[in-house]
């Protein structure tokens, strides 16, 4: 695994989301990462950090969201990561069963997808919870 090449901090808010949007948006620039895979890393942190708002309990928000990016490299694969770190209920969602799709619009229901989201779009996904937080990986080759 690569070292972090960048590091980001915020709360545990609905509001802070748009400022990690943004800051991932900076840093892939930055670091030449195709516009079409960013927006990818953009959709899974965004579902991320949904979900920690909304399920990671009062803990979630004692302490701050933490976020790194690295690139890693082996042969000729390359592939960016982006590690989110949280104090909120652990939660493994790469065990997690994502939500069936429902068979007609009738038996839709909003919300609940985000898993199948972030499983969809990342080439790697690993979880992790050590020291009382969520550390959960998402990566997309490039």
């Amino acid at each position: 695994m690569g070292e972090p090449l960048a590091l980001f901090a915020l709360k545990a808010d609905r509001a802070e989301v748009r400022a990690a949007s943004e800051w991932l948006e900076r840093t892939a620039h930055q670091f030449d990462v195709p516009a079409n895979k960013a927006l990818a890393l953009d959709q899974c942190l965004d579902e991320i950090l949904m979900n920690i708002v909304m399920h990671g309990g009062s803990s979630a928000s004692q302490t701050p969201v933490e976020l790194s990016l690295a690139i890693n490299a082996t042969g000729l694969n390359k592939e960016v990561a982006v590690t989110v770190s949280d104090s909120g209920i652990p939660f493994n969602c790469v065990e997690a069963p994502s939500k069936a799709r429902a068979s007609s619009l009738e038996e839709a229901e909003p919300g609940g997808l985000g898993l199948a989201i972030i499983k969809g779009l990342s080439s790697r996904l690993a979880y992790e919870f050590r020291g009382g937080r969520n550390f959960l990986t998402f990566a997309i080759q490039i």
